[in-house]
Parts: structure tokens; C-alpha cells; sequence
């Protein structure tokens, strides 16, 4: 049977590293959102944690049950709504960009861990492998986390579990260096991140919200020699809610802000047709994104070698809440 959902977005600045701060701002921007009506509230990627790459990021982690999935808890309970959004786990001796969705009910209905951190990522965080849906009252709840909606496993992932609503978190910058990234490529990349969501939902025949971070994005880039390690850019924004027919409902430009829609979750619309692929790619795209493969290979070698990594997971993981360094 077909149903109505009244979906947000939350497109929002995080502060690197300052867990608590981004948390309270993110509290008001979910209050506006349920009071819109909305029943499921995505935010960005990354919400709590910032978006910095370095390894101070690490000093931003939480273990399984920690600050952001507590706040997710009494927040999903408090409104009844559904709310997920995406941190920085430690577990054991490594570290997961980990999607947390919270149920009305205030219980943790799922969560799905990014499969294939993205070019400087691999320094920071390892990948997994695992289930990327959550079965829900709903229905089935795809999860694709940034930089796998590019990736050609998403989409048929996302086929072969028949899912009934996709989420993406995003915390994708457009990376800006006059001679490394000059403007012309972000112009191209800005397009593609923009069109991402509307393919997906055409492909499936089910509904997608994508959010993405806004704001001033400032970082020194492992994987880029000096002197051309600094990039200084910003998050486009482009948050996107695209419907089962494939219509986009909203989007938002660079601006912080909210934005609430009715999808219909409607399995007549579904394809049921196997999602063509370009090789590792979903979409066709600029020819600069396939330097992220030696980049992720670079630093999953980095990251495996890294004992101050180990260390810190292990000290993280272990404690029963932690608190940002």
C-alpha cells in the first residue's frame, strides 16, 4: 500500500570537533523541522564530529553508546519522530564514520557504518562492509553515506533490498585549490553533487533525501604534497528531497536551513530494473575523481601502520561516554 511521509533536511555549519556546541545548535533546526510536521529528520554526515582531516578528528570520537546516540535517543523519544544522523565511532582499535537512525520510541532502530571512506578519509577511518538498510514501521530505509552514492554497489544495493526510502547524509565539501581544484572543476562537481539524488530516486522508483553540511570548510589534505596540502573551501549545501516519481519536492542552495516535504512511499513505482554501472562508478563524472583511488589506497596503508590510531581507539571505545579533547 502506498503512504505519505512528511520527510526534512537539515542543512547545517558544524564546528570541528565541538561535539556538544554542534549538538545544542543542532536541537533547534530539529525542533523547527518536527514542528513542521515533519516524521523523519535526517541530518548531515559527520554533525558532531566536523569535518576535519586531521588526526585531531580522532580526539572527536565516541564509543558505540556515547554522546550524539544518547542525544539521538532522548531527541527521536521527545518529538516521536524518526532521526539519524552520522559521528565518529571507536571501536576496539579502529575507528567507523557510523549512520545512527533513532525510532519514536526512543530506541535505536538501526545503524550503518560507511563502506568506503572517501580519498583523504581512508587516513582517518575504516571501512565496512555491512548491511546498508534498516527495516523500520516505515518500510525499508536504504542508507548510502556521501561519497558511496557515487560508488556503482550503492545503487544496486539499494535494488537488491528493494528499499522503500533512501537516506544521505553528506559532509562533502567542494575542495578549491587554484592549481590542484580550480574553479572550473568545482562548478563540475557542484552539478553532479546536486544531480545525485534525483538519479538514484529515477533508478529505484522510491524516494530520496539527501542533506549535505553549509559553511566554511578549511583543512590540511594528507594526501596532496606541499605546498599544495591546504585546501580552503566550502560545503555547497544542495540539500535535496526527491520524491518516488522522481520530482524533486525542495533543495536548498548554501544556506543553512530546514526543509520539509510529503514523499510517497509507493511500491508500484518501483523499477525493479537491474541499475547500470560505469566500471566503479554509479554516474558518469569529472575524470579528477579518479585520483581518489591511489589516495585511498595511500591512506588505508597509513591508517593500518598508525599506533597512535590504535591507541587512541582503544582508550576511546573502552570508556562509557567521552567527551570531545
Amino acid at each position: 500500500m502506498a503512504k505519505t511521509v512528511r520527510v526534512a533536511g537539515i542543512q547545517m555549519e558544524s564546528k570541528d570537533g565541538q561535539i556538544e556546541y554542534n549538538l545544542r545548535h543542532a536541537t533547534s533546526l530539529v525542533n523547527d523541522a518536527a514542528a513542521r510536521g515533519a516524521k523523519l529528520i535526517l541530518l548531515p554526515e559527520f554533525m558532531p564530529t566536523g569535518y576535519r582531516m586531521t588526526r585531531a578528528i580522532w580526539d572527536a570520537a565516541e564509543p558505540k553508546q556515547g554522546t550524539t546516540v544518547e542525544w539521538l535517543l532522548q531527541n527521536s523519544r521527545r518529538l516521536g519522530v524518526w532521526l539519524g544522523t552520522s559521528y565518529l565511532e571507536a571501536e576496539g582499535e579502529d575507528f567507523y564514520n557510523t549512520f545512527v537512525l533513532a525510532a519514536p520510541d526512543g530506541k535505536e532502530a538501526g545503524r550503518v557504518r560507511k563502506q568506503t571512506p572517501a580519498a583523504w578519509e581512508a587516513y582517518f577511518f575504516k571501512g565496512d562492509g555491512g548491511p546498508h538498510t534498516i527495516d523500520t514501521e516505515l518500510g525499508k530505509i536504504g542508507v548510502g553515506i556521501c561519497y558511496e552514492n557515487q560508488l556503482a554497489y550503492l545503487p544496486r544495493l539499494m535494488h537488491e533490498a528493494s528499499a522503500d526510502l533512501v537516506l544521505m547524509p553528506h559532509s562533502a565539501p567542494t575542495p578549491y585549490h587554484p592549481i590542484v581544484f580550480p574553479k572550473k572543476l568545482m562548478v563540475i562537481y557542484n552539478e553532479e553533487l546536486k544531480e545525485i539524488p534525483r538519479r538514484l530516486a529515477n533508478v529505484l522508483g522510491a524516494p530520496v533525501v539527501m542533506v549535505n553540511k553549509s559553511g566554511r570548510w578549511q583543512t590540511p589534505v594528507p594526501a596532496l604534497p606541499v605546498p599544495f596540502w591546504k585546501m580552503d573551501s566550502t560545503f555547497p549545501g544542495l540539500t535535496t528531497i526527491v520524491d518516488s516519481d522522481g520530482n524533486v519536492r525542495r533543495q536548498l542552495g548554501n544556506e543553512e536551513g530546514v526543509i520539509v516535504e510529503d514523499i510517497t512511499l509507493d511500491p508500484s513505482r518501483k523499477t525493479h530494473v537491474q541499475p547500470e554501472c560505469h566500471g566503479r562508478w554509479a554516474w558518469k563524472g569529472p575524470w579528477i575523481r579518479n585520483s581518489f583511488t591511489l589516495n585511498e589506497a595511500f591512506g588505508r596503508l597509513s591508517y593500518s601502520l598508525s599506533s597512535e590510531r590504535r591507541k587512541k581507539a582503544r582508550r576511546i571505545s573502552s570508556s562509557s561516554s567521552h567527551q570531545p579533547a
